[in-house]
């Protein structure tokens, strides 16, 4: 135990327990999704690929979810983003990418992209959740890291704070993709699915900018 351990003992997320930020017990309840949806329709979609029926120019080609947003998930990613504890994002990439390959698209090279921040929200916080544990988990995928693939150019409320259309809105046309993206195959990454809106407008982006494939990649949903 080093001495940060000793003066700020790290407490399970979920339980407050003291030792990790995931205790046994909180652990078994996570709830690995099975079942994935098609992004589009969000109906249950073999592999998580979008119908063909679904499928649009601009839209995403698929989506990948790896466990339910409910604790001890839900409270490690709030913990994150709002209470700044950056160190916890390695235990909860370590938790969730433990056995299968997770990533359905069979992808010959793929460039993981983490949604970016406003500069301004970024300067706030002093970093972007996202892309920590977009890192981290290109690192553990072996996918090649493309944090510059994508710029947000307008800031906007937060997500969380709005509701159905609302979401949609706030984050039309606010992404500028990178021409670099053009016949690359991407991982588009976000931390949470909620209705998809962030994913969505910055797919539709990297489409534009002749992106090859845009898959959809959430810690949860």
């Amino acid at each position: 135990m080093n001495l940060l351990d000793l003066l700020f003992p790290k407490k399970c997320v979920s339980c407050g327990s003291f030792g990790e930020y995931f205790c046994n017990n909180c652990i078994k309840r996570l709830s690995f999704l099975e079942q994935q949806i098609c992004p589009v329709c969000e109906r249950n979609a073999i592999g998580g690929k979008t119908h063909l029926r679904c499928k649009r120019v601009l839209s995403l080609d698929g989506l990948t979810s790896i466990v339910d947003y409910k604790n001890p998930v839900k409270e490690a990613i709030y913990q994150l983003k709002y209470k700044f504890t950056k160190d916890l994002a390695n235990d909860l990439v370590n938790i969730l990418f433990t056995s299968k390959n997770i990533i359905s698209p069979n992808f010959s090279d793929p460039f993981l992209v983490p949604i970016p921040l406003h500069w301004f929200r970024k300067n706030w916080r002093g970093f972007n959740q996202t892309e920590i544990l977009g890192w981290l988990i290109s690192k553990r995928l072996k996918t090649r890291f493309y944090p510059d693939a994508l710029k947000k150019e307008t800031a906007t409320r937060e997500q969380v704070t709005l509701k159905g259309k609302e979401r949609q809105k706030n984050v039309a046309n606010i992404f500028k993709a990178n021409p670099n993206v053009r016949g690359k195959e991407i991982l588009l990454f976000d931390d949470v699915w909620t209705t998809g809106a962030t994913l969505k407008s910055a797919g539709a982006q990297l489409k534009r900018k002749g992106a090859k494939t845009v898959w959809g990649l959430t810690l949860s949903r």
